[in-house]
């Protein structure tokens, strides 16, 4: 397995029944693998990554993926991805558009602590709504809008793929530590 300088052992969660567990451990067994590396071999066929086993693997599993429909909901997270816009820059241009607006409700409130750049937060709004608007471009749900539930989305989505890619999650039911070096359950 040719690997790069970020590969590294990863954490994720799977729920998996007792007979599906047995079955993939004397499947992978069978065939002298271990279950996780079957599924890195998984992943890196799916992905095109930098491990893959061939054309014909990666051909056949994302023939299996694109059949699966797993793209039957229309979210505001997959409308970005789709049109490769960063989750969290949205949701960084979101939290921007709100701190101008306060800042620009303290200074009304406040005249006498407005300084050179208070001219200008009108644009600055303008600005970040135009980038929000040019994200949301071509996006329509099929279903009414539930924008509080879209957005808890792509935070959640955010936040998983920061620790996935930190190497953050901790494997034990219900521990509240993101930290898996600090986990109690890892002692």
């Amino acid at each position: 397995m040719m690997e790069d300088e970020t590969t590294r052992e990863r954490i994720i969660r799977v729920k998996l029944s007792d007979e599906d567990c047995e079955k993939l451990c004397r499947m992978c067994g069978e065939r002298g693998l271990t279950v996780g590396g079957l599924i890195e071999d998984f992943i890196g066929d799916l992905i095109d990554g930098v491990c893959t086993n061939g054309s014909d693997e990666r051909r056949l599993i994302n023939t299996w993926f694109c059949r699966c429909h797993f793209y039957q909901n229309q979210t505001l997270l997959n409308h970005l991805l789709f049109w490769e816009h960063d989750p969290e820059e949205y949701l960084n241009i979101l939290n921007g558009i709100e701190a101008a607006k306060s800042r620009k409700k303290y200074l009304e409130e406040h005249p006498e602590e407005s300084d050179e750049e208070a001219p200008y937060i009108d644009d600055e709004i303008k600005e970040l709504e135009f980038s929000l608007e040019a994200r949301l471009a071509c996006w329509k749900s099929e279903k009414e809008l539930d924008m509080d539930k879209e957005l808890e989305i792509i935070k959640k989505w955010v936040q998983d793929r920061k620790n996935l890619i930190e190497a953050k999650i901790c494997a034990a039911p219900d521990c509240s530590v993101n930290d898996g070096n600090e986990c109690p359950a890892w002692e």
